[in-house]
């Protein structure tokens, strides 16, 4: 995973798409169920990488608890 940090604050959803490494449709669909808030500047889609990270550490934390629930 990369370190969003160091990247720019506000992303694309073709920066999402790199990042996350997922189709544009799972991406669209992040968007869509509202998992993924974007902001409209100038009538363009931006993402805040602060609720990217955010993001992949809730998936990570159920990633790990189904784990422990399996083992």
């Amino acid at each position: 995973m990369q370190d969003v940090s160091h990247q720019p604050r506000l992303l694309t959803a073709a920066d999402l798409i790199v990042l996350l490494q997922l189709p544009e449709p799972k991406v669209r669909w992040l968007i869509d169920t509202r998992q993924l808030h974007p902001l409209l500047l100038c009538g363009e889609e931006r993402f805040d990488s602060r609720e990217i990270e955010a993001l992949i550490r809730t998936y990570k934390q159920i990633s790990e608890r189904k784990q422990t629930l399996v083992n």
